[in-house]
């Protein structure tokens, strides 16, 4: 009876922001986004709000709502770009928190925190996405969605192996299933926790590969975001090149667009004490101070050169093979294909790796 209400509550106070708010609500998985109210499929958030503005404009609320809210646990997700009060165009509001304060002190509805969050605001962009509950910022809304909801929701579903806690059962057993069942490799028969771990078993136990290949130059790499990278730098696709809103930079993945965003343009909280560098990332910080300190802690298996970062011993790499290396990530040694670095775990870090 006590989950029937809060569910009756959840719907009241959604039906309330909606029928006064100037907002879009939405749904989302990870395949992409889709209209609220008639399930079409939207990749894009922009297509997605004109579609809902187009198609959607005068919806039986009442009636509709039961049917798209069926769970007391998962809030609806809304569109708060362009927050106002249908009612009151003209006064100024900023938040979710603002337009539920108008509504029941001017327009005297009411809203029932009791029920919990029922609510989740977003600002939907295509590229960069902000939380609107505080200060974190992603380049994907798969992110951003996880964020919120372990960060911004009670989770009333706790597992009894390790301790985390989930919104709803479904999330729970999902949990469950992935972290402590496993997943078993199927030529030795070790068990682990998550799915890329066990492909990084794979790949340096047996030597199993699965490489991915450019579709306009046939190289291969190692895993997709190589791919985008190299579509990017190499070729000059455009869904690949990322411009920078606040300076020439072009970037080739969106999660570095971000980095160099908080880097570089965000607020500065972190200042070099030796020169005149600031960035808003803690560990760039730690980065950039080994320049001043020489310290190189990634060595060239092949002609022992030494780099402070992992990054710049792979590009060393193809001055000996033309091609990317890899990093032992347990010495830091750099070696100049699979293989070698197969070769060096086995004999050097085999105890370490089983």
């Amino acid at each position: 009876m006590q989950n029937t209400k809060r569910l009756y509550i959840a719907r009241k106070n959604v039906l309330t922001v909606l029928q006064y708010g100037k907002v879009m609500p939405f749904n989302w998985n990870t395949s992409g986004f889709r209209c609220f109210y008639c399930g079409k499929f939207m990749r894009d958030c922009v297509a997605l709000r004109e579609h809902t503005e187009s198609k959607h404009s005068s919806v039986d609320m009442e009636n509709c709502l039961p049917k798209r809210i069926i769970s007391k646990d998962v809030p609806v997700k809304i569109d708060v770009t362009d927050i106002a009060c249908k009612f009151c165009p003209n006064t100024d509001l900023n938040t979710l928190e603002d337009l539920i304060s108008h509504i029941t002190s001017i327009h005297k509805e009411e809203y029932d925190d009791t029920a919990g969050v029922c609510i989740f605001p977003f600002c939907l962009k295509r590229d960069i996405m902000n939380c609107v509950l505080c200060e974190s910022v992603f380049d994907n809304f798969t992110s951003l969605m996880r964020h919120m909801n372990k960060e911004h929701i009670a989770h009333g579903y706790i597992c009894q192996i390790c301790g985390l806690s989930f919104v709803d059962s479904i999330r729970l057993k999902r949990h469950i299933t992935y972290s402590h069942v496993g997943h078993r490799c199927t030529l030795c028969g070790k068990l682990f926790e998550a799915s890329h771990k066990l492909e990084w078993h794979r790949q340096r136990i047996h030597g199993q590969v699965k490489t991915h290949e450019c579709n306009l130059c046939s190289e291969t790499f190692d895993n997709k975001y190589q791919v985008k990278v190299h579509m990017g730098k190499v070729h000059n696709v455009e869904k690949y090149r990322i411009k920078c809103e606040y300076c020439p930079k072009i970037c080739t993945t969106k999660g570095a667009m971000v980095l160099h965003v908080q880097s570089l343009h965000s607020e500065v909280r972190y200042e070099c004490d030796i020169c005149e560098y600031k960035t808003a990332i803690k560990w760039m910080i730690k980065l950039h101070r080994r320049k001043h300190f020489g310290e190189k802690n990634y060595a060239c298996s092949i002609c022992q050169r030494k780099f402070g970062r992992s990054s710049n011993l792979r590009a060393h790499m193809k001055v000996h093979t033309g091609q990317n290396g890899r990093v032992c990530r347990r010495c830091h040694q750099g070696f100049t294909d699979f293989e070698s670095l197969s070769k060096h775990e086995l004999e050097l870090h085999y105890f370490e790796q089983v």
